[in-house]
């Protein structure tokens, strides 16, 4: 019998008549490398989620077929039996922290095994070195950037010495650098540890060298491809109409900016996380806000937006100087995701979430109903009006997010990191809508680590690094001083053209 054995396995969430999972089979051998993909809300995590245990917790799991691991039926032994077996890297680490500090989460699953405490001090260390985390060592959770929450989340699995190691979609908040190094240590690791590695991911590009075993799901199936070379239909695909973006310059002087930041500043804690910025953003620009992970790009969003009131320099928006105005006002002409979608999710159902801003901005009419339902079916989620917006997996929350964000038109759309949890197709479905959406003077500011979507869509790259500013300019210029910087990297890769692509 193989290592991990799936036998006909099927569930159904609690409340739904539909299964996530449809009669699944697979086996894979011990050490293996497996890459589980598919598009967004096709059942990878839900697949991932069952493998570690923890869909058999309800008093009534609805499920048929068997999970077995190193000869344990997962359905049959209580969580804490079950991660002895298997580790699971949950997609929004937020989820899975129980402490408050880096130290106390990576010791967390160790010290409840009652594990010596200098084995514990060397295994916090040799897991934070794996990810290239050291220097949060004594950090606190809740003031780490997402990509620095990412790394503590398998930190502290890897700490663990599972037999099994599922990591779902672990590097979707990492920056290129740190993504390289997650994955060539997750296959030394497997290598190394005779561990079983299982990683539910979109970034296959970076993944395809390691020759993992591919397996493709759609609607709740398995579907496994035997070649290699299959990567080819699941990479980064052409723009689907063609576009390219028009390289206009950031500061065009015949126009007033809408955002005007001078000298901006910002120390939290007694860290500087943001370093005398000078930017000027203009109407109709799509820009690119890149740059390395705790480099300071969720923080200068939160300052344009108001969040962070302890800074210095001047900050104007629309005209107003933002220090002088409250956010509240700003509501109207600007809209915000935030990085985590759960931290912008307020309703019962995914309808009344995506009407809310406009009821409460007395904007609910006809026309835009049937807009909001226009853009519910481009986004895939017209099916789901009734669910709670929380039965959604992390990317279909995350275009939730966007629909609720763009509806009352604001003209400034402020976007953390919302690529995550995206099929490439679905990516360049989001930016050819984010790229339609500026062509009326409209400008969208979107934090993302992907040099190629942002080389095909965007027309002004802003990159940051040690929260200074490093690069402004139109994509082609900032990828040119990028590469000449040392963050190669985070510029695009050039590749030949497939026949038929």
């Amino acid at each position: 019998m193989a290592f991990v054995e799936i036998r006909s396995f099927s569930y159904t969430y609690p409340g739904s008549d539909k299964p996530a999972l449809r009669d699944i089979s697979l086996s894979i051998d011990r050490g293996s490398f497996v890459v589980v993909t598919g598009k967004s809300g096709c059942g990878k995590s839900t697949l991932g989620k069952a493998l570690a245990g923890f869909l058999f917790q309800d008093e009534q799991p609805k499920f048929s077929g068997e999970i077995i691991v190193n000869d344990i039926s997962m359905g049959r032994v209580p969580l804490y039996a079950a991660s002895e077996k298997v580790a699971y890297v949950q997609q929004n680490p937020e989820d899975q922290f129980c402490t408050l500090t880096v130290k106390d989460e990576i010791a967390f699953g160790l010290e409840n095994r009652c594990v010596d405490p200098q084995e514990i001090e060397r295994r916090i260390e040799d897991a934070l070195s794996a990810v290239r985390g050291m220097d949060l060592l004594d950090r606190e959770l809740a003031g780490l950037s997402g990509g620095e929450q990412q790394k503590v989340a398998i930190a502290s699995m890897l700490a663990l010495s599972p037999d099994v190691l599922i990591l779902d979609e672990p590097t979707s908040n990492l920056d290129p650098l740190a993504t390289e190094t997650v994955f060539e240590t997750l296959h030394a690791m497997r290598q190394n540890l005779d561990i079983t590695v299982i990683i539910i991911e979109h970034k296959l590009a970076q993944l395809a060298a390691f020759d993992p075993v591919l397996i493709v799901m759609e609607n709740g199936e398995l579907l496994p491809i035997d070649s290699i070379s299959a990567f080819d239909d699941y990479l980064c695909l052409p723009p689907p109409h063609g576009k390219t973006p028009s390289l206009k310059s950031g500061d065009n002087p015949t126009t007033a900016p809408i955002v005007e930041l001078e000298n901006l500043s910002l120390t939290i804690s007694g860290k500087t996380i943001l370093s005398d910025i000078n930017l000027k953003l203009f109407d109709g620009e799509f820009i690119s806000l890149m740059g390395p992970n705790g480099s300071g790009k969720s923080s200068l969003l939160l300052s344009l937006m108001g969040f962070h009131a302890s800074v210095s320099g001047n900050r104007r928006v629309f005209g107003s100087d933002l220090e002088k105005t409250r956010i509240s006002a700003l509501v109207t002409e600007i809209g915000f995701i935030f990085q985590n979608p759960d931290h912008q999710i307020f309703t019962h159902t995914v309808w009344d979430e995506v009407i809310l801003t406009l009821r409460n901005l007395d904007r609910l009419t006809e026309e835009k109903k049937a807009e909001a339902r226009c853009w519910l079916d481009k986004l895939g989620l017209s099916e789901k009006l009734e669910l709670h917006p929380q039965r959604l997996s992390y990317g279909e929350k995350r275009r939730l997010n966007l629909i609720a964000a763009i509806l009352h038109d604001p003209r400034l759309l402020l976007i953390d990191e919302f690529l995550i949890g995206q099929d490439m197709a679905n990516a360049h479905i989001w930016m050819d809508l984010l790229a339609d959406y500026t062509l009326d003077g409209r400008t969208v500011v979107l934090v993302n680590h992907h040099a190629e979507l942002t080389q095909a869509y965007c027309n002004r790259v802003v990159f940051l690094s040690n929260g200074s500013l490093l690069a402004d300019g139109p994509a082609s210029d900032s990828f040119t001083k990028i590469k000449a910087s040392g963050f190669s990297a985070f510029a695009p890769v050039e590749r030949s053209v497939r026949h038929g692509a």
